[in-house]
């Protein structure tokens, strides 16, 4: 099969983990990228076993631009069959923004950001002349206001919504689709990275990461340039649109700062 390549980023744990997998199951074979060498090996025996899908691993520092480049590289010798970029690795901090220290805030922003961009720009020169290809790039309904106690955090997904819609605007004449993925809060390791309480990491109203990527994938699959998984993130993300900003800011600030450790 052509274009059945797809490149997963963050693969290692989460939504990324599962969207590995799903794509397995929906005919794909996987380049799966993470630091993690040990749990992608296990994924990637555990997607050859069950789907017969071909994985294989890539332990890379996205955050260091040596090791994007060599993505990057890999990623040019692999044109002909590469049909789907997933750009899911990220990770966020909760507490003051002036407690943070300047060298994590920039490791986000390089990981959240900069080595998404720059792969997604490898991808869409690719892509171009092939006149086929996608492009999924994950969010967050924290792109869609302010929040305070993640402040780095929400803006780099607020870039990295702002960023995908436009590009989806830019590449479809090209017949190359762009999906921005926003999840809500999801069951997953970045709570315990970002510093979340253990109680409210496993609130009610976390989605699964399997039920957070079949969604996606669904909306993909439809055509969707923008899925926000769940009921009650959509209605989240539609009350920051009429909200009042400041309105808004304050209660999502309230809410965050109640949740650090």
């Amino acid at each position: 099969m052509t274009d059945k390549l797809a490149i997963v980023t963050g693969a290692s744990a989460g939504i990324g983990w599962e969207m590995a997998k799903q794509l397995a199951t929906r005919g794909y074979d996987l380049w799966l990228i993470a630091r993690r060498e040990d749990r992608l090996r296990e994924l990637a025996a555990q997607i050859t076993a069950e789907t017969g899908r071909t994985a294989v691993v890539f332990a890379l520092d996205l955050i260091d631009a040596v090791d994007r480049a060599k993505l990057v590289t890999q990623m040019g010798l692999a044109r002909d069959g590469l049909g789907l970029l997933v750009n899911n690795a990220a990770f966020g901090a909760l507490g003051p923004t002036v407690d943070s220290s300047e060298a994590k805030m920039n490791q986000m922003i390089e990981l959240n950001v900069t080595a998404l961009t720059d792969l997604s720009h490898a991808a869409a020169k690719i892509m171009i002349p092939k006149r086929r290809g996608a492009i999924i790039n994950v969010a967050s309904t924290a792109a869609f206001q302010a929040v305070p106690y993640m402040n780095v955090y929400s803006a780099t997904k607020a870039y990295v919504l702002s960023f995908t819609e436009a590009l989806a605007e830019e590449l479809k004449e090209y017949g190359i689709r762009v999906m921005a993925l926003c999840p809500g809060p999801t069951r997953t390791e970045f709570h315990a990275v970002a510093g979340v309480r253990e109680e409210d990491a496993r609130g009610r109203l976390m989605m699964s990461a399997a039920e957070c990527v079949r969604i996606g994938l669904d909306d993909f699959e439809r055509g969707k340039q923008l899925s926000i998984t769940g009921a009650a993130n959509k209605l989240l993300a539609f009350g920051s649109w009429i909200a009042p900003r400041r309105l808004v800011t304050r209660s999502v600030g309230r809410m965050m700062k109640s949740r650090g450790k």
